[in-house]
């Protein structure tokens, strides 16, 4: 065995959105600063390396990526998949460029510095972190592509991940889409735009979410946009009250008009996917999969048919898990974790600028909590309350580098329209904090 020691100031664990957008503070706003990226991957991108070909970014460029570094063409632009991927392997060699970043792909951490080669298993580093280690996987963002299915397929049964369609040979007589998120809306806009028909796919959605309308969260007016959030709040008597509100003002859309969907978990469209969504009939609405066999696909509650001549794509693997929080800051130790609702990138690049100012571990892990990722529809005002009492107390302490920050949705904003919609959100910040607990007190009474 051979071993190799290093020294460094950080060692990042994962290379990842969340850990590139930490370096890139620590890069540039330390330049001294030293640092190993390990990553089991071959390169940098975390789950972008992974996802499916036809995959684009959710929200704008424009807030997407690092701090020092435009993605795509800005804006209100969708990056695609492997301008991603290109972006961050631009990115790294810049890193690396430079001397001060060691990159070690195909590597995984063990835990105490130690870093062992996933091809060669003589292969171990033990390296020394002087400032801290920093987990930047503890989201573990899952893709469909490496995530097997979690449920039982029986030989015979033909079933793949959204990875491969666009290799499909042959058409098939009924393509059925397992899982109600993201992916499976891009794996059924995929198929039509491919020109299948409508009647040939059938959806599985074990719970109908709702969707966040891409046109409202834009460069220039995300502001007015997390205003209506806020006043929806403060106006509701109920979780339902808030998305209803939303609904009429066009912020969000459920694809049932006469359903109330129990999942938010800031999935994004535009109103062009919701009109091809719309087209699809054929839903299964009857919880999750327990097995497929070749004759059937058993559910939760009850079984619908299968056979041969059918495709099943599997879109069910979990994406944003919610995961119990830990402390960020720790002695020699950072967890990346969100810190704004649905915005990990933006979250990391605070942690990192967090872990530069004059303050003990203990005041850093006060400034702000962890806002683990939303997965109810309940979750939205316990999560929407914290991420604006981070960003009024991450304020305090850093209000030109927020202000400056690319990642920040309301960087876009004049001036005027910045320091207006802050003292705004100061003022209306007991009436939220209020309402959330009427409505939480509510919700509960009605459990009872």
């Amino acid at each position: 065995m051979a071993i190799t020691q290093i020294e460094t100031d950080y060692l990042i664990v994962g290379a990842g959105a969340m850990s590139m957008a930490f370096a890139d503070v620590i890069f540039h706003e330390q330049p001294h600063a030293k640092m190993v990226i390990v990553d089991r991957r071959h390169r940098p991108g975390g789950h972008w390396t992974d996802a499916y070909p036809y995959v684009a970014l959710h929200q704008p460029a424009a807030f997407y990526g690092v701090n020092s570094m435009r993605l795509g063409q800005g804006g209100i632009d969708l990056a695609s998949g492997p301008e991603i991927v290109s972006y961050y392997h631009l990115l790294m060699k810049r890193f690396t460029d430079s001397g001060r970043v060691q990159f070690l792909g195909m590597s995984e951490h063990h835990g105490e510095g130690r870093v062992v080669s996933t091809v060669d298993s003589g292969q171990v580093i033990d390296i020394k972190a002087r400032r801290r280690i920093v987990d930047g996987g503890f989201m573990n963002v899952e893709v469909p592509a490496v995530c097997p299915p979690k449920f039982e397929v029986e030989p015979g049964v033909t079933l793949v991940p959204p990875n491969a369609l666009p290799r499909v040979a042959n058409a098939w007589q009924r393509y059925v889409v397992a899982g109600g998120g993201k992916t499976a809306i891009d794996a059924i806009v995929f198929l039509l735009d491919a020109g299948v028909s409508p009647e040939r796919i059938q959806w599985i959605v074990p719970n109908d979410a709702w969707l966040w309308l891409r046109d409202k969260v834009q460069p220039g007016i995300a502001l007015a946009e997390f205003m209506r959030h806020l006043d929806s709040l403060i106006q509701a008597k109920s979780v339902d009250d808030i998305f209803l509100t939303l609904e009429r003002s066009g912020s969000v859309c459920r694809l049932d008009p006469e359903r109330l969907p129990a999942k938010w978990r800031c999935a994004t469209v535009s109103n062009e996917e919701v009109v091809a969504l719309r087209r699809i009939r054929n839903i299964v609405r009857m919880g999750r999969i327990r097995r497929i066999t070749p004759q059937q696909i058993e559910l939760d509650e009850g079984s619908i048919p299968s056979d041969a001549g059918t495709l099943h794509v599997d879109c069910t693997a979990n994406g944003l898990a919610r995961k119990p929080p830990q402390d960020l800051f720790a002695p020699g130790k950072i967890t990346l974790q969100s810190i704004f609702m649905c915005q990990q990138v933006f979250s990391a690049a605070i942690i990192a600028r967090m872990e530069l100012l004059n303050l003990d571990d203990a005041a850093r892990n006060a400034m702000c909590e962890v806002v683990p990722h939303p997965e109810y529809k309940h979750d939205h005002p316990t999560c929407m309350m914290a991420s604006f009492r981070n960003l009024l107390s991450a304020n305090k302490h850093m209000p030109w580098w927020l202000r400056r920050s690319r990642l920040n949705l309301l960087h876009h904003e004049s001036l005027y329209r910045y320091v207006m919609g802050a003292a705004s959100l100061y003022r209306r910040m007991p009436q939220a904090a209020a309402a959330v607990e009427r409505i939480l007190a509510g919700a509960a009474n009605e459990a009872a």
